[in-house]
């Protein structure tokens, strides 16, 4: 079923390949080599599907009942290592360059980093890769309630929501500020808010709650610039954006979801500059709103979750289209999760009846390119998924048979199970983002 829409985003600004990150006064310099994932252009061109024992990469799992994470590695399809977490629940995130999974403990107010032992060493116009054993790292950030996480290249912002009489506050962390055992910078607020954050390059774009604001949830959007160890205030946008929650960035656009619609910021010659795309009529008095963005810098796709409906957002039309992606078999099901391929021409939909949605994008339109059940009975929490940067391979956590599937997003199909001891919960990917001769 393929469905129209109007012209949509151009091609994101090229990768650079070595980024140069003032960290400091004088000689403080901070060296983020950058492998970008390569890419397959038009994303259907024939290739090699042997899957046997081709899986790259690493998986860190948590326990879904206790506090433990597994690191599973793909090309022997088996644990290697295990660590106790602060504690249970914990949401797992990918370091900006995937070497590093960032546990975020919400309710425990820690956020732990388990480095995967892929290590990427620059060495003039080539990288060499190292494969090391697996560690839990001695450095760990404290704080009232670790919420939110965000990255983009090379930098990836941790949001703590502090509570009543505790602010918010941030820390912005990289790869290479871990491997030091330390953050790149921090910022703390002047009261707490359920806020949300995104960096690009040297400007931290984040929520600011106001005294007069009604509950946690913030109405403004400021920009800082980092300097050395903290960023400096540089603007306040006068556009607002009431009941702030979500949000989403790319080379061209940095999002924020607003009870009113989704507040757009883009750069100018003389700054940033702000608006707002208004909610679409599409959106139901049940779905309230825009609350969650997804966005990839590769295709410049902005998807908007408004209750359990999807909104394809065109930023340079000033347009939403809802998505049709549903089927007959999930016309219920709420979403469970939501994200791109490692291209980002194709977004998956895991849903709480079981069944992954793949729809595929080009430059206008959209189609729901394959649909199929991925879960044969469901546990008591939602399904995890997530997805390799490397490839077109995502990875569904399936606590009540005790397995990882592992889907092909571009053939649209179930290519293995792999079975595990225990059930495993939260999930990410980590590795190389570049294949090289020398790897390994």
């Amino acid at each position: 079923m393929k469905k129209s829409n109007r012209s949509m985003f151009s091609l994101s600004v090229a990768a650079i390949a070595v980024s140069l990150i003032l960290t400091g006064c004088g000689e403080n310099l901070e060296i983020v080599a950058d492998v970008p994932p390569a890419s397959d252009h038009d994303h259907d061109h024939d290739h090699d599907h042997d899957h046997e024992n081709g899986f790259s990469g690493r998986l860190v799992f948590t326990n879904s009942s206790d506090d433990h994470a597994y690191v599973y590695d793909l090309e022997s399809e088996s644990v290697i290592d295990d660590f106790h977490l602060s504690s249970e629940s914990a949401a797992l995130y990918a370091s900006p360059d995937y070497r590093y999974a960032i546990a975020i403990q919400r309710s425990a107010g820690v956020v732990n980093f388990i480095d995967s032992g892929f290590e990427s060493e620059a060495h003039g116009d080539h990288y060499h890769y190292n494969e090391l054993e697996p560690a839990l790292l001695d450095f760990a950030l404290f704080g009232e309630l670790p919420t939110h996480y965000n990255q983009h290249e090379h930098r990836g912002v941790v949001f703590f929501d502090g509570t009543a009489g505790v602010p918010a506050k941030l820390y912005a962390v990289s790869d290479f500020s871990l491997s030091e055992g330390r953050e790149m910078a921090s910022h703390e607020f002047t009261r707490n808010q359920h806020g949300a954050a995104e960096i690009r390059d040297n400007y931290l774009f984040t929520s600011f709650r106001s005294g007069e604001a009604e509950g946690v949830l913030p109405e403004y959007v400021e920009v800082h610039e980092i300097h050395s160890d903290h960023f400096d205030f540089v603007q306040r946008f006068e556009e607002t954006c009431p009941s702030l929650h979500g949000s989403a960035i790319t080379d061209v656009y940095v999002t924020f979801g607003c009870s009113d619609g989704v507040l757009v910021i883009t750069e100018v010659e003389a700054g940033f500059t702000a608006s707002k795309l208004a909610n679409s009529s599409t959106i139901t008095a049940a779905e309230s709103r825009i609350g969650s963005i997804y966005a990839h810098d590769e295709t410049g796709v902005f998807i908007g979750k408004a209750g359990q409906e999807l909104h394809w957002l065109d930023l340079a039309e000033e347009a939403m289209v809802q998505l049709d992606w549903r089927g007959e078999e999930n016309a219920d099901a709420a979403i469970a999760h939501v994200g791109f391929n490692y291209t980002g021409n194709r977004l998956a939909i895991l849903d709480d009846s079981g069944m992954l949605t793949i729809v595929r994008f080009s430059s206008d339109t959209y189609e729901v390119q394959s649909q199929f059940s991925v879960l044969a009975e469901l546990g008591d929490s939602l399904p995890n998924i997530t997805f390799s940067a490397a490839s077109h391979e995502a990875f569904i956590a399936d606590p009540v048979a005790q397995e990882i599937i592992v889907v092909d997003l571009h053939d649209g199909e179930v290519v293995e199970r792999l079975a595990l001891d225990v059930a495993p919960g939260s999930l990410v990917w980590l590795g190389f983002l570049a294949e090289d001769e020398h790897a390994h």
